[in-house]
């Protein structure tokens, strides 16, 4: 899970003609829906790069960072349906695009049967930075941060619960991930211990930037920040 910028894109305009006490999310027009794809793509993939039809490198699941196949999923992150949040099922800050796995992601917290949960008690990507509360750890589990209140330790274990991140398919994809870029730059990171503090931030600095529209990018940066 990363942080997302949504205060740069704009809200798919079309959304504004719909009204959630007369109309379903069924009723969401062809043409609104290629909008409000288009405008999440901008939110969650590179900037210029990745294109709707998700052709593109660069977009990933709001919640796991895995690559989006086969287009994913609009999801709620509020649930629509009329026991909860009905009044968010036209509201663009409510919407995230997710991969279409059905262990972990958007799927898998609002299955049928999952056990209760309170939206205001999660991460919610483009309000929290997820890396304050959450450590991707370099075996590719998801651990929650030390140090954190109880209200904020609260909310990452609640994340990793409902979201199902701790799903073993994303431990080993960011597992292989990392092993993956450790292989490519070994010889750097062997030579860090040694390395003038200044050329170790440049070094992180550069690595991230580099590495930020990866898939499971953030186990990379933390790993780089346990390393230099």
């Amino acid at each position: 899970m990363h942080k997302l910028d949504r205060a740069n894109v704009m809200p798919p305009a079309c959304l504004d003609a719909y009204d959630y006490r007369t109309q379903k999310w069924s009723d969401l027009g062809s043409g609104c829906k290629r909008e409000l794809r288009a405008a999440l793509v901008r939110m969650q993939g590179i900037p210029g790069v990745t294109t709707p039809d998700a052709n593109e490198y660069g977009l990933r699941c709001a919640y796991c960072e895995g690559t989006i196949f086969h287009e994913g999923h609009i999801e709620h992150f509020r649930r629509k349906n009329s026991a909860h949040y009905p009044e968010l099922t036209f509201a663009w800050p409510n919407l995230f695009l997710a991969c279409g796995a059905n262990s972990h992601c958007g799927h898998y917290k609002d299955r049928n049967g999952a056990p209760a949960y309170d939206p205001d008690h999660l991460i919610k990507p483009d309000e929290h930075d997820p890396s304050d509360f959450l450590h991707f750890h370099s075996k590719g589990d998801v651990r929650v941060r030390s140090g954190l209140s109880a209200a904020d330790a609260r909310r990452a274990a609640e994340t990793i619960r409902v979201f199902g991140l701790d799903d073993s398919a994303l431990s080993g994809g960011r597992a292989k991930a990392l092993s993956f870029y450790k292989t490519k730059v070994l010889d750097d990171l062997n030579e860090l211990a040694s390395w003038p503090p200044e050329d170790r931030h440049d070094y992180l600095v550069g690595e991230v930037e580099a590495t930020r529209w990866e898939p499971y990018a953030t186990t990379i940066h933390h790993f780089l920040q346990s390393s230099v």
